[in-house]
């Protein structure tokens, strides 16, 4: 939505004059620029909320912040729900990058954030990567979505042995404690790998002829067709232990195309041991 100035600057001053105790005239040019940019986070929250009967252009662009700013603090309340739920059986898996990202700043975001000084501030340093990409995202909306990723890869990896991720990445990473690359996908990767040579998860470890019959199954492929092959095992094996997981399935099909395309390098190179490693 587009807005006129005049229409904004009513409602930066009350936020000012909120923060001041009237005293509106007391703040700093950059104070007042971040006062702009939390209304406009929160008039863009409302444009986004996807409720035909919600997003209404005839009400005032006041009315429009103020249901924003509603929406941006239910999303805060959402995110510590579901930081609350995750926490009782989250598992880091021996992997500091995970450990830290979620038992250290999610909470430190929990803590800090203000739904209505300065919601566009996301706070925190989401190091540990998630498969979807919310690089153009900040204040709530990057850590709901981020916590969101996080609880849907725990869902992935606890039907899963910990022992047997941890001898994954253990073979992929010998110190994989330091690791800052996402376990969900060296996980899924290397069940790909079993998938194809029709090898079941408990006879473990790949020998030089699976590799070979992983080269000869995949190589006469393009690299979309690859990534679609991809995306039938990933909702293949999601349909034998993970019933009515559209979500997790979706999350996990955005890592398809990467998969696909280390697979591609990794026969052109004759490196599949670094892909399908237990």
């Amino acid at each position: 939505m587009n807005y006129q100035l005049e229409e904004l600057i009513p409602i930066v001053a009350d936020l000012a004059q909120r923060y001041t105790g009237c005293d509106s005239t007391s703040i700093s040019y950059e104070k007042a620029q971040s006062f702009m940019g939390a209304v406009l986070y929160c008039l863009d929250e409302y444009a986004q909320c996807g409720s035909v009967q919600l997003v209404d252009q005839r009400i005032s662009v006041k009315q429009q912040y103020q249901i924003g700013m509603e929406l941006v603090q239910k999303k805060a309340e959402d995110v510590r729900h579901i930081f609350q739920n995750l926490s009782a059986t989250f598992t880091d898996y021996g992997v500091w990058c995970l450990y830290d990202t979620v038992q250290k700043e999610i909470p430190k975001f929990l803590q800090w954030y203000d739904v209505r000084y300065c919601p566009q501030d996301t706070i925190v340093t989401l190091t540990y990567p998630i498969l979807t990409d919310n690089h153009g995202l900040c204040g709530v909306d990057a850590v709901y979505q981020y916590i969101c990723g996080i609880q849907l890869e725990q869902q992935f990896l606890q039907k899963f042995d910990t022992l047997y991720i941890q001898s994954v990445l253990k073979q992929y990473q010998t110190d994989y404690k330091y690791m800052a690359e996402n376990i969900c996908s060296v996980v899924l990767t290397n069940t790909i790998g079993h998938a194809i040579v029709g090898k079941r998860l408990e006879k473990q470890g790949f020998v030089p002829e699976e590799y070979e019959q992983i080269t000869t199954v995949l190589k006469p492929y393009s690299l979309d067709a690859l990534e679609q092959i991809i995306k039938n095992l990933i909702i293949d094996l999601l349909a034998q232990g993970y019933p009515e997981q559209l979500p997790l399935q979706e999350y996990l099909c955005q890592e398809a195309g990467n998969i696909a395309a280390r697979i591609e390098i990794g026969i052109g190179h004759q490196q599949l041991d670094k892909l399908f490693v237990w």
